[in-house]
């Protein structure tokens, strides 16, 4: 099919109208957005010291943690203090804390893990969580006094 030359003349200035139109509907949709950033966005001088802690980031690289491996579990601390704490425990004792408080298991299962009964557990679990708590005491006493 062949346009004659007023058709071809149409056909340009409707696309040529066409094209204005999403130009500026994209021009109307960019000012928008730049406007919606605008009220969301602060600088960084007027964020309270409070906001400025919240945004920072430590790089925890796997060296600085102190690793455990209990029955195919791998259990990271990355307290330094907590870990030399734990490491004063007795390894059934070093366990049945770690795997109940950093691996979220129940007495119960942790007892069949380890072979002892849940009422053992639970007994010996709560002694050495006692003993934690006096070794970490005595560690934050010193550093009170500096």
């Amino acid at each position: 099919m062949i346009l004659s030359a007023d058709d071809r003349e149409r056909v340009r200035r409707q696309f040529a109208c066409l094209f204005t139109r999403v130009l500026r509907d994209e021009a109307k949709n960019a000012h928008k957005e730049i406007g919606r950033r605008a009220r969301r966005e602060l600088c960084f001088s007027e964020l309270t010291e409070a906001q400025l802690s919240s945004l920072i980031v430590g790089d925890d690289h796997p060296s600085d943690m102190n690793n455990y491996r209990i029955r195919g579990f791998d259990v990271e601390v990355r307290s330094d203090l907590l870990a030399d704490a734990l490491n004063s425990l007795p390894r059934p004792k070093l366990e049945m804390v770690l795997l109940f408080y950093f691996m979220n298991m129940k007495d119960g299962d942790i007892g069949r893990l380890l072979g002892y009964p849940k009422s053992t557990v639970q007994y010996q679990r709560t002694r050495a969580v006692e003993t934690l708590k006096k070794l970490l005491n005595q560690e934050a006493t010193p550093h009170e006094q500096n």
